[in-house]
């Protein structure tokens, strides 16, 4: 087994996601997942970002109707 079974780095996850890098290093300083850091690289535990996907996600309201 390799560490990229178990780990994403910041680029692979954006390129999961869809997302932009900067995102994703914008989450990661907000908190939003348990990382680890190996030197300079940031790793970022791939069972989070499938427990990521299994949350509900939040509905958005309705506008209220306005006469």
């Amino acid at each position: 087994m390799e560490i990229a079974d178990f780990f994403y780095t910041e680029s692979q996850l954006a390129k999961a996601l869809g997302v932009n890098r900067l995102t994703v290093c914008r989450w990661v300083k907000e908190g939003r997942f348990n990382i680890q850091r190996v030197g300079r690289e940031v790793l970022i535990p791939k069972w989070e970002i499938e427990l990521l996907e299994t949350k509900p996600k939040r509905r958005k309201r309705s506008p209220a109707n306005k006469p």
